[in-house]
């Protein structure tokens, strides 16, 4: 296809709180100097510490139907946490060393305690207590948000830590070229597409094929709408991107309306949008994940983006891969 730059099908063929509740977290001013063993588990694992008679009834009914609910912005079904549960006696010295543990039971008092660094590093652990199931059932649904939030920041955190050890992450030269001062990017990551004000780069895994793409636009009046990322996106997709046929490009899919939040990278405000992206004129799909980052200092709005080809593998865990890759941007 002339006017095209990347071919997907040839890099395919490669490849809030209760008001009797409080959330706190373990904050020591100390600089933590114990020895402790290597936590245990990937992204989005979770042990659940609950009795049974609490798993059984209305308590556990709750967690399933939050934590163990479809993710949304993919295409296919994945849970947001991949949970194991035991009986709080069964806790022994290997499960102690989990980086992610949720510990709810029965206690004369109600409260959600955030811990961090108990018994391994890193390590977060959630306990959530109160006297009655009702009660706990009751904490288990308002605290949710603000958990899961804290589970998956805990795992970007671990993800970003590891990258900073690894010989292969590095800030590719055409990064700093747009002005980012440093992204841990991994080394497989292969620079696609190099113009003044867009940057492309793509991995292949055995699975996946995976993409970031950084452009930068002059500053507008005011705040640009969802319409206005998605039109931004759509013109990235068909003049740089195409199918396996003739005439197709790659275009967001607005049967499904993608999500939109505000966030802060490298201390600017964000927009975050999570959706799908398809290929018009052909068969393909995936998930993409998008932050319009407003640097004010440079007068102009800046645009990080991931999205994911790979029809048959499993993407809850790679999008929270390049959600931490893109969230450690310093501009």
């Amino acid at each position: 296809m002339t006017g095209k730059l990347i071919s997907l099908l040839t890099l395919a063929i490669v490849v809030s709180m209760s008001s009797c509740s409080s959330l706190e977290e373990d904050k020591n001013s100390k600089k933590d100097t114990r020895i402790l063993p290597p936590s245990s588990g990937t992204h989005s694992e979770l042990l659940l510490v609950m009795p049974d008679e609490l798993w059984e009834g209305p308590a556990g009914d709750a967690f399933r139907k939050i934590y163990l609910a479809d993710q949304e912005g993919l295409p296919q079904s994945e849970a947001y946490f991949d949970a194991s549960r035991v009986e709080p006696k069964d806790v022994n010295k290997i499960l102690q060393k989990t980086k992610s543990i949720m510990w709810v039971e029965k206690s004369d008092t109600s409260f959600v305690n955030m811990q961090k660094d108990l018994w391994a590093r890193p390590q977060r652990i959630v306990r959530i207590t109160a006297p009655s199931e009702k009660d706990i059932t009751k904490e288990i649904k308002v605290s949710a948000k603000e958990l899961m939030d804290a589970f998956q920041q805990h795992d970007m955190f671990v993800i970003q830590s590891r990258l900073r050890k690894s010989a292969y992450a590095y800030t590719h030269e055409n990064l700093k070229k747009i002005g980012i001062k440093s992204m841990l990017l991994h080394e497989g990551f292969d620079p696609t597409l190099d113009k003044e004000e867009l940057k492309i780069f793509a991995t292949k895994t055995v699975n996946t094929i995976q993409y970031i793409i950084v452009s930068e636009r002059a500053m507008t009046e005011g705040m640009v709408n969802v319409d206005d990322i998605i039109a931004h996106r759509d013109n990235i997709g068909k003049n740089y991107f195409e199918g396996t046929h003739e005439g197709s490009y790659m275009e967001t899919e607005l049967m499904i309306p993608p999500s939109l939040e505000t966030t802060k990278i490298s201390g600017m405000f964000a927009l975050e949008t999570r959706g799908l992206w398809r290929m018009e004129g052909d068969f393909m799909g995936g998930p993409f994940l998008s932050y319009t980052i407003y640097d004010e200092k440079n007068d102009r709005i800046l645009t990080v983006e991931s999205l994911i080809y790979g029809p048959t593998a499993k993407k809850r865990n790679v999008v929270l891969e390049m959600e931490a890759m893109m969230r450690s941007i310093k501009l």
